[in-house]
Formats: structure tokens, C-alpha cells, sequence
């Protein structure tokens, strides 16, 4: 009798649905491991030397390598494709700004579209020591399995919550973040014209095709140009 984790993972590999998540290659599931992500079990190939830590806890099912491929390409997978359970905790917004330092540094993506354009902005937070990335529910979940292609193991390391934007505006501006948006529209200072901002603060990244919109510009205390790294590189600490 097979498992009934492997019913989901089946499911999830045609099309992905919370608070699943499809785990491809050895990588990815170490990654979710070491994030502390519940993974209930793991597809291996017959001919995968890898075996799973015996404290995970989960199940290793050993498969022949063209079953696998059938779920998922085997340029990505690799011979190893594991489920995993989204943290339940990926929705509280307010209770996780409360805890956090006060020298912070977030990254805010309202409204994520582009799944390379997400992944990037995952692993630039995940290099320059983001306290973690908040998400608008109004878009791409970051969960979807080409997000976290592009976005490799940054994606299990830090702390990602999802919400909608006027919640999270709320909870930044009451846990006393400063936001810097970034926005190409004219008015925009270079980072190095960023004043030092010691105290908490967010970087906020529009819509890959409009910007930031009216919402957002008009909330930010400052506006700034360039990329997500090297906009990043000034307001770390």
C-alpha cells in the first residue's frame, strides 16, 4: 500500500496548491530540512546513492527513475523529489514585525508576478541578511515550484509571510519601519544619496510592470533607483 504522502506529491507535481510544496532535487529538500520544514517523504531513484538523516523523520520511498521523471523534469530533480509542508506560521505578519530587532532590514514585494523576478528578490534578501521578505497575497506565491527554482535554498532560509498589502503596510508603519521604495519615476534619489538609516527598515519593490503605484509611492519615506542587490548593498548594516 503506498503512502499517503505520495498521493499528494502526485497531485502537487500536476498543480500545486497550499500548504503543499514540491521539493526537486537533493538540494531543495536538504535546504527545506535544515529550514525546519515539515517533509513527510521523499521520492529517491533506485540508482540515488542518497539516503534520508535518520532525525528527519521522514519516509524515503526508492522509485525507478523514469516514475519520477513522469512528476517532474529530470534536469531538476535529479533522482530525488520530496514533498513539503509550507510553515504555518507564513501569514503572521504582525506578531513576526513585533519580534524582530531594531536594526532590521525587510524586503517587501507587493504584488510578485514574474517567478525569475521573485527568485532573484529572495536571493538578494537571502545575501544581504534580510530579516526576511514579506509578500502581497495579490500575486505569485512564492511557493510555486519555478519560484523556487530561481530562488534555490534562500527561499527555506528566511522568513516569508504573505499577506495583503494595506495589512502589511499597517504592521510596518506600526512596528516603526522606515520604507524606501523602489521606483524608477522621476524624483528617485541614487542609493548612495540614501541618508544612513540605522533603524528599522524596509525595502518595498512594485509591480514588475507598473512600479510601485500610488498606494505604496505615497507611503514611502524615500524613493530610490537601481537594482534589488545593489540598493540592498547600501541599507544593509
Amino acid at each position: 500500500m503506498e503512502p499517503e504522502w505520495l498521493s499528494v506529491l502526485i497531485t502537487q507535481a500536476g498543480e500545486r496548491s497550499d500548504p503543499w510544496v514540491l521539493l526537486e532535487g537533493q538540494a531543495s529538500v536538504e535546504a527545506a530540512l535544515a529550514g525546519w520544514w515539515e517533509v513527510p517523504g521523499v521520492l529517491v531513484a533506485e540508482d540515488h546513492p542518497w539516503e534520508a538523516p535518520v532525525w528527519s523523520g521522514m519516509e524515503l520511498l526508492r522509485k525507478r527513475r523514469g516514475e519520477i521523471d513522469e512528476l517532474s523534469d529530470a534536469g531538476i530533480h535529479g533522482g530525488v523529489l520530496g514533498l513539503g509542508k509550507i510553515p504555518g506560521e507564513t501569514g503572521e505578519v504582525a506578531a513576526f514585525l513585533k519580534s524582530l530587532p531594531a536594526e532590521a532590514l525587510l524586503v517587501v514585494c507587493t504584488r510578485p508576478g514574474d517567478p525569475e523576478a521573485s527568485g532573484g528578490i529572495l536571493r538578494g534578501a537571502d545575501a544581504f541578511d534580510a530579516a526576511g521578505v514579506l509578500f502581497g497575497v495579490e500575486g505569485k506565491s512564492p511557493f510555486e515550484p519555478e519560484v523556487i527554482r530561481a530562488a534555490g535554498e534562500s527561499v527555506f532560509k528566511l522568513a516569508v509571510r504573505i499577506a495583503d498589502g494595506g495589512l502589511i503596510l499597517r504592521c510596518l508603519l506600526a512596528t516603526g519601519f522606515q520604507l524606501i521604495g523602489l521606483d524608477e519615476e522621476a524624483g528617485s534619489r541614487k542609493p548612495g544619496d540614501l541618508p544612513d538609516l540605522a533603524a528599522r527598515r524596509a525595502l518595498i519593490i512594485g509591480d514588475e510592470a507598473e512600479g510601485l503605484g500610488k498606494f505604496w509611492r505615497s507611503a514611502c519615506n524615500f524613493r530610490v533607483s537601481g537594482d534589488v542587490d545593489e540598493v540592498l548593498s547600501h541599507l544593509a548594516l
